[in-house]
């Protein structure tokens, strides 16, 4: 029998998000939320797609995307050629498949006076100028680029010296000033050959270029991570200084203010962002963006690669090193919008990545990692920072999006576990598998989604945000007109995984690197369209965003007054309990042992259409709808029967035994309840089963059930044979599940 072991409360992981969850195939969408007057939600419709025709496993092959409102063209870098070049494609309706119209072979253009190509990197439009500015690598590591300016249809305008390893290339509105992120990575890991990181600022104007450095200590903040240099072994095991930034600050990707004046940069592996004065072409300040707290329960992640989907605390770190960077402004304010992808150093001898099993040992003993970590080695394989010290624990990025106050650096948001919440959710059977595999939970050690872009778009007077997830796919749409309050909205995921054979899919919607948001006012279909690059599959997804009505709560005639009214509403909602007919819920009618199996099985995600072959139980047959849910149970001892050989499915179930299987099903899940309030010495205490006591304890400490005041004020009963009734099971159920998924 297929069962979700750990993979528990797949449809009620949703319901603690902020507005709950609908879903379908592999899109989640917003839910209805009344309290919030939410009428309808917006929804991701793929309606066509561009294929460079080859794919990748280790990406490159559709990187960045750009679209030109004015010629109703997308531009694409193609790295599937050799050399790489842009591809220029007809959007038109953007129904079905597409075919290029034009390719700019950039490295003829590129390779004048002496220049060797080495890499095209990034595109770029400017309807200011009528221009597409493309970045350009030299083929030597340490010598600078070039920017190209292009006509629309690809010819040679101009071009800008760059910097070295121009990466990220940005226009600002109104035409002046082009901007790259010069990566100047340290390739070849050898002391002495790490090339200075800048900013690139082309003042189109006058045709000047210059770069901005990372050379004035003042403006750089204490607490900004800086690489040191490599130990004999190649391993990068401690910090550097302020002296060495200018060469270990690594520019990745460039967001500019509502007014232009003021670019913002991120530093990924130093875990930092940098505003650059754009007209003085100076770097004014590098803060650092702190660490996520992976003990706090609102970041709970799958951190183990063990088979299973299983959120969890540890006091561990997370560093967000954010990869994509948009800003937005609000009342005034400019607002950073970050997703937190992480990215190790990994060059020939000199390398900053290991795992837990072989630092735990050189821990701080009076760390929280440390103490943690004792006698376990279920941890040893996750994959871990080496240059940050031995007071604890730090791993790569932070699994979310956030939302920055960009005058201070201060978080004002952070997705916390949603993103995994929503994936396991929506693709379960591919829950953190990679962007060139199909194994469930294959990076749950590593970096889990991995969200790695992030733009902004206007839909009315609304701000959302488009967050791709780098490994298992898919896109984010979040609600952040409020910047401390973001609402998701949608996920959609459009790859194919695997085939009849489970070998994975490449040739598929798999490796989002670019998005484009395409505001309704361009969008040839009059709806706003997001266009989405996907490095290994080699493909352009585009995908219509359309309003969509909210399907009507779920409302039962006969609940209004009811303590537990609130409970059995969620309960509904999740899928968990069904009303009995003509509109009702019977709240005081008894709850039989096969209806609570059956919700149980219900949680954990069994696979209630596989059929049964035999039965433990002689009074249940292959064929009643809950003899997959009382098989299940029996097979882990979270139900044992009546004698006889009897389950009395049709039984009405006591509060004791209520409590008992509550309490089974935690342990069978690997879930250890907390103990939340005092013991309770209930008055009738002797008159609990034998075999129920120790659950019974355990419920009423973790603040699953609570007893009844007796009539005479005297004390607390529990009544243990009591027959529960379906108001009590809804509220004993939510609050199991405020337990195990807390706000």
């Amino acid at each position: 029998m297929k069962t979700a072991g750990k993979r528990v409360l797949s449809t009620v992981i949703a319901t603690q998000l902020a507005l709950g969850t609908v879903w379908g195939g592999s899109a989640v969408f917003a839910d209805g939320a009344e309290a919030d007057g939410l009428q309808s939600y917006y929804a991701m419709n793929k309606i066509g797609s561009y294929s460079v025709g080859t794919h990748n496993e280790d990406g490159g092959v559709a990187e960045i995307v750009k679209f030109n409102k004015e010629n109703g063209k997308f531009y694409l870098v193609n790295g599937s050629s050799n050399p790489p070049s842009l591809d220029i494609v007809e959007l038109g309706s953007g129904d079905g498949e597409l075919k290029k119209v034009g390719t700019v072979l950039v490295k003829e253009l590129a390779e004048t006076n002496g220049f060797k190509f080495g890499d095209l990197t990034s595109v770029a439009i400017s309807n200011a100028n009528d221009l597409v500015y493309v970045a350009v690598q030299e083929a030597d590591p340490h010598k600078a680029g070039k920017i190209l300016a292009l006509s629309y249809d690809g010819k040679l305008v101009r071009e800008y010296a760059a910097g070295i390893q121009p990466d990220m290339i940005i226009v600002t509105e109104d035409g002046k000033y082009v901007l790259t992120a010069d990566e100047a990575e340290h390739r070849t890991g050898v002391k002495g050959q790490d090339p200075k990181g800048s900013v690139t600022i082309v003042n189109t104007t006058d045709g000047k270029s210059a770069q901005a450095y990372f050379d004035n200590p003042a403006v750089i903040a204490d607490d900004v991570h800086i690489r040191g240099q490599a130990n004999a072994d190649g391993i990068v095991d401690g910090k550097g200084t302020k002296a060495d930034a200018s060469f270990d600050f690594e520019p990745e990707y460039i967001a500019l203010s509502s007014d232009n004046g003021t670019a913002y940069v991120t530093l990924q592996e130093n875990n930092a962002i940098a505003t650059v004065d754009i007209a003085k072409g100076e770097v004014t300040s590098v803060k650092s963006l702190g660490l996520k707290d992976y003990n706090d329960p609102a970041n709970a992640l799958d951190i183990r690669k063990d088979g299973e989907f299983s959120l969890e605390n540890v006091p561990f770190y997370g560093v967000y090193m954010p990869d994509g960077l948009a800003s937005y402004e609000v009342g005034g304010k400019t607002y950073l919008l970050t997703a937190n992808e992480g990215d190790a150093t990994e060059w020939p001898d000199r390398v900053n990545a290991s795992e837990v099993g072989e630092l735990k040992g050189a821990l701080d003993p009076a760390s929280e990692a440390y103490k943690f970590l004792q006698d376990t080695e279920d941890f040893d394989g996750v994959e871990v920072m080496t240059d940050r010290g031995n007071d604890g624990i730090y791993m790569y990025g932070g699994r979310s999006f956030s939302v920055w106050d960009a005058s201070t650096m201060e978080q004002v948001y952070d997705s916390g576990s949603e993103f995994e919440e929503i994936t396991a959710l929506a693709v379960p059977d591919f829950f953190n598998t990679s962007n060139s595999k199909a194994r469930f939970d294959d990076r749950s050690g590593k970096k889990g989604p991995e969200p790695e872009e992030i733009k902004t778009g206007m839909i009315g007077d609304r701000t959302f945000a488009f967050v791709g997830l780098e490994r298992v796919g898919g896109i984010m749409m979040y609600d952040v007109t409020d910047p401390t309050v973001p609402a998701f909205e949608s996920y959609v995921n459009t790859r194919e995984f695997a085939d009849a054979e489970g070998e994975v899919i490449l040739d598929t919607d798999t490796g989002p690197e670019g998005i484009e948001f395409i505001p309704a006012a361009d969008s040839p279909t009059g709806n706003p369209l997001l266009l989405v690059a996907f490095e290994v599959g080699g493909k352009v997804g585009i995908y219509e965003i359309v309003e969509e009505a909210l399907e009507e709560g779920i409302s039962f005639n006969d609940i209004e007054g009811s303590y537990a009214e609130q409970e059995i509403l969620a309960m509904a909602e999740a899928g968990l309990l069904q009303g009995t007919g003509d509109g009702n819920f019977e709240p005081k009618k008894g709850m039989s042992r096969a209806d609570f199996t059956l919700l149980l099985s219900r949680i954990a995600g069994v696979d209630l259409e596989a059929g049964v072959d035999a039965m433990s139980f002689t009074d249940v047959e292959p064929s009643d709808y809950y003899a997959a849910a009382v098989e299940w149970a029996a097979s882990l001892g979270i139900v044992q029967g009546k004698g006889n050989g009897e389950f009395q499915p049709k039984a009405g179930i006591t509060r004791e035994q209520m409590a008992t299987m509550i309490v089974r099903f935690a342990a069978a899940m690997e879930f250890e309840l907390p103990k939340l309030a005092e013991a309770v010495a209930f008055t009738d205490a002797a008159s609990i089963g034998d075999y129920a006591k120790e659950a019974v304890a355990a419920a009423q400490q973790a603040g699953i059930l609570s007893g009844k005041p007796n009539a005479n004020g005297i004390g607390v009963s529990f009544d243990p044979h009591g027959q529960a009734t379906r108001e009590q099971t809804a509220k004993m159920i939510a609050g199991f599940l405020d337990i195990l998924f807390p706000e």
